[in-house]
């Protein structure tokens, strides 16, 4: 019976929250670099990863983009009121599942019922199973428990990885007062969580405020960190240096910290102080033991970024070996091996140590494509090869250069100037299409390089996904539209429902005075748990409810038999309005969302068209490289050549016209060559006479 509210509590939950979050998308700001080393040749210093990577949205039929609301709204809102309407309705009816009541018992299961699915990635069902079980008025005495703050949490949780904040800050805030269990811990967390993924993180970061004093030290140094992203958004790099530096070796962020109190002094052209908080997080004979243990996995990507400011530091004060050896720290599997093989290539080269600038740049080529570094790395490598003297083979690379992006920079200039066909990659690009398919009136590989160029875009990227997010809530909502039209024309088929009897189970009487006695003892605990805590506001309700259990325990005892009961008149009203109700707000839901889209798809193209933009000037650059170095190559071999005919003229002979192909150009008049044709001639060395 369960199911018939799942579809319904979907809408209930979020219907209001979904456009409210898809807009502060629209306006969310596109992601920009954190902090750079203007080092001639390198590339900005990275932002550090600022959040978990098990955060990752999941997504639900009825929700928001993840991390994009706005948390403005009233601190426990947990928009309830609706499934609790729901629940009456299902009541009135004989529809609900929990006609026993509930007990700590049934919460566990319930409990571990809904982590499995959470880890199973059926985060939606897991949503509407802990609505229906949280807004039931049986979980009331049961919410202080070990067991409902935790049904409290993971919804709270789940709201949150589906990114409707509003809603998980209402049921994680409630965890934050009282006693500091391990509910208390993960609610912190998820909240820590929420305000560094979110645009609006001073709401977020004010819930915490009343706990910092007296939490653990671990969680004080997350909320310090959490103070230091904030004062260096708002600009007070000093303030936000402090607050970096308050965050200890215990908490989950350490690592970030240092890193990024290092961007706030290379900003500043402290680049010693700078070097000197690269090293805590780089080198491993400085970092505290504790740090990679709390820091899980992204401590370990933050070393990385912490090794790549190194050298980029040492590559801005012009010490070459110094960038040569903290870029090869980065290991062969990290993300950033692109980054350290091209830059330490870079260094290389402006260090006048060609032959290991091609070695590196000939270990970048192995890595393979997909890195921002390919057209770079090309015209790069052509300049290796002439400051070696390999002028044919810069030549060469030069050529295959500029005949592949030339149609390039072609094809970009002509989407510029055509927004139908901008239009059509995007939306290829959107429905994960080839590119060579939405007719760009260029070659395919050129359509497919343009494809992969806009890809990497940072900031095209963030949009792309914010359109990915609301089509998948878009579909979502149209299949709870098809629920709701089933569930109402269920409802008007005569004889479609089957009420269960008030004695909805085969249990006798003492089976159920059992029950009522463990819940009796569930709410003698919850009762205990309040008056330590002081909570006095709760207890009126809990002992009302104590009484009722108490009363019906009574009941139980002095009767055999329960009586049916027959159904209310007029029973068949709520639950039908209710769904009309939902299936209205999901209508006038689907074209605000669709209006909404159509804003989103603008904003995607005017993000396309500003990346084109930087492409196209990027392109530019490199290939005016690119034709003066060809010149240069020119020159390069008239001088070569200039130097070989004075060789011989004074009687050298080069090195490399022994046994070459070219051999020929360097005889003299009176000299002629034989060039080998694969067989020995006996008469040609001594020796040979006779042997066959």
């Amino acid at each position: 019976m369960r199911s018939w509210s799942v579809p319904c509590l979907g809408l209930a939950l979020g219907l209001h929250s979904v456009l409210a979050a898809a807009q502060s998308s629209v306006s969310a700001p596109a992601p920009q670099g954190e902090g750079t080393v203007a080092a001639q040749g390198a590339a900005p210093v990275s932002a550090a990863p600022s959040e978990p990577q098990g955060m990752s949205s999941t997504g639900v039929e009825v929700g928001a983009a993840p991390s994009t609301a706005s948390p403005n709204g009233p601190r426990d809102d947990t928009r309830m009121g609706a499934m609790q309407a729901y629940q009456v309705a299902l009541q009135r009816q004989r529809l609900d599942a929990a006609a026993g009541g509930l007990s700590a018992a049934r919460l566990r299961e319930e409990l571990q019922r809904a982590e499995q699915m959470v880890q199973d990635g059926r985060s939606d069902e897991a949503i509407g199973d802990l609505v229906y079980w949280i807004s039931n008025p049986s979980f009331a005495p049961l919410a202080e428990l070990p067991e409902g703050r935790g049904m409290r949490f993971l919804l709270g949780d789940a709201l949150a990885r589906a990114g409707v904040i509003e809603l998980a800050r209402g049921h994680l805030l409630p965890l934050l007062n009282g006693k500091q269990d391990l509910w208390f811990r993960r609610a912190v967390r998820t909240e820590i969580d929420l305000a560094l993924r979110s645009p609006s993180a001073a709401v977020l970061l004010a819930d915490l405020q009343p706990i910092e004093a007296h939490a653990p030290v671990e969680l004080r140094s997350d909320i310090e960190y959490l103070h230091g992203r904030a004062l260096e958004t708002a600009g007070q790099a000093q303030a936000a240096l402090s607050a970096y530096h308050a965050v200890t070796p215990r908490g989950r962020f350490w690592a970030q910290a240092q890193y990024r109190a290092g961007l706030l002094q290379v900003d500043a052209g402290q680049y010693k102080q700078a070097e000197n908080l690269f090293c805590l997080v780089a080198d491993p004979k400085q970092t505290p033991k504790e740090a990679p243990l709390f820091g899980g996995s992204d401590f370990f990507q933050v070393r990385d970024l912490a090794r790549l400011g190194l050298g980029r530091v040492a590559h801005e004060q012009y010490r070459f070996d110094d960038a040569r050896y903290y870029y090869y720290l980065i290991p062969q599997d990290s993300d950033h091996l692109p980054e350290a093989l091209y830059e330490s290539a870079t260094s290389r080269y402006e260090a006048k140590d060609y032959t290991a600038a091609r070695d590196l740049l000939q270990e970048l080529r192995a890595v393979g494509g997909g890195h921002v570094y390919q057209d770079e790395a090309w015209v790069l490598e052509a300049y290796v090869d002439m400051a070696l003297c390999e002028f044919p083979k810069a030549d060469a690379k030069l050529k295959l250069f500029v005949k592949r992006y030339e149609p390039v920079r072609s094809a970009i200039r002509q989407l510029l100037g055509d927004s139908n066909a901008l239009q059509h990659l995007v939306e290829a690009l959107r429905l994960n299409q080839d590119p060579a398919l939405a007719g760009l009136g260029v070659e395919d590989d050129v359509a497919r390089t343009v494809g992969v160029l806009l890809r990497v875009d940072a900031s095209y990227r963030a949009a792309s996904q914010q359109m990915a997010d609301l089509d998948h809530q878009l579909h979502g909502l149209s299949q709870s539209m098809a629920e709701l039209d089933a569930l109402q024309s269920n409802l008007a088929a005569p004889g479609a429902l089957q009420p269960r009897a008030n004695d909805t189970d085969t249990r006798n009487a003492t089976q159920k005075v059992d029950l009522i006695n463990d819940q009796l003892s569930d709410v003698q605990r919850s009762l205990r748990q309040l008056q330590r805590s002081g909570k006095t506001a709760q207890l009126a309700g809990l002992r009302s409810e104590f009484v009722r259990l108490q009363e019906q325990a009574a009941t139980l005892q002095a009767a055999q038999h329960a009586s049916v009961a027959t159904p209310a008149p007029g029973a068949t009203v709520g639950l039908p309005a209710l769904l009309a109700a939902d299936r209205t707000s999901a209508s006038e839901l689907y074209v605000a969302t669709g209006e909404l889209k159509q804003t989103l798809i603008a904003r995607e193209q005017s993000l396309a068209k500003e990346a084109f933009e930087r492409l196209e000037r990027r392109l530019s650059r490199l290939l005016r490289r690119a034709h003066l170095a060809r010149v240069e190559t020119v020159l390069g071999k008239k001088h070569a050549l200039e130097l070989e005919i004075d060789a011989l003229a004074q009687g050298f002979l080069p090195r490399d016209a022994v046994d070459s192909l070219d051999a020929a150009r360097y005889l003299m008049d009176d000299e002629e060559y034989w060039p080998f044709d694969g067989e020995d001639w006996a008469d040609e060395y001594v020796g040979g006479e006779g042997l066959h």
